[in-house]
């Protein structure tokens, strides 16, 4: 609960200062080091090394025995590819807003708002925190696994763009030119994440929880590489530069 309050305080002190200056490179760095060190520990748990953090393997992993098929597979993780279409969707309009139209890209709202700066803030370290825990409770045949043929993987864009100051081809007739309507579409966004992940629990393993895909996705050492720079280019992108 302590480190919750601090993790929390600390996102609302960061997300005060303005990007691209001195301040919000340091407390971002600060805050990707925090997030890698931790990671760290718990990977080195996970191969049993001293000053580390273990957390036990599940028991199996997903898809399971009876949904390992290519169709079982992709139905489990539509919902999570269907979020990640209308996340780039969203992003891409946003990005052709007009020059007087206010710009919803998760960046351009994130400079408006202070508090969905660190709500942001806060979200991207708990997805680095969880991308690590996720990894470090694969199960233990996981090496195994990443050796044998499996459904295609495909791993959610992570798209952070900055709206633009130029007249666009199409103004952003599908958007709604209200910022709070912006807010509204990425607050309900994460509250559909939970959902969807809380309803994967309930599934017997026919929809893959976040964990889950997360450990699908970053089976291959490219992959995982990928989405490790990702992750930090997004934050270094929303955050500092």
């Amino acid at each position: 609960m302590v480190l919750a309050v601090a993790l929390v305080a600390w996102c609302g002190w960061a997300s005060s200062f303005h990007r691209s200056t001195t301040p919000a490179w340091i407390t971002w760095a600060l805050s990707l080091a925090a997030v890698v060190a931790m990671d760290s520990l718990l990977w080195r748990g996970r191969h049993h090394r001293r000053i580390s953090v273990y957390l036990p393997p599940t028991g199996t992993d997903w898809p399971g025995p009876n949904h390992r098929d290519a169709t079982h597979a992709l139905q489990g993780v539509s919902p999570w590819l269907a979020l990640a279409l209308v996340v780039t969707i969203w992003e891409v309009l946003g990005i052709d807003t007009g020059p007087h139209e206010p710009h919803l890209t998760v960046s351009a709202l994130a400079q408006a708002y202070r508090p969905f700066a660190a709500a942001l803030l806060l979200i991207w370290m708990l997805v680095g925190l969880g991308y690590g825990v996720a990894r470090a409770k694969a199960p233990v045949d996981w090496e195994s696994a990443k050796r044998s043929p499996g459904p295609a993987r495909d791993a959610p864009p992570m798209a952070a763009a900055v709206g633009t100051q130029h007249p666009a081809l199409m103004p952003a007739l599908l958007l709604p030119s209200s910022r709070a309507a912006g807010v509204a579409f990425w607050v309900g966004l994460v509250a559909v994440c939970v959902l969807v992940d809380q309803a994967a629990r309930r599934s017997c393993g026919r929809v893959a929880t976040a964990a889950e895909l997360i450990r699908l996705i970053s089976r291959p050492r490219a992959a995982n590489v990928v989405l490790v720079v990702a992750w930090a280019y997004a934050g270094w992108h929303l955050f500092a530069y």
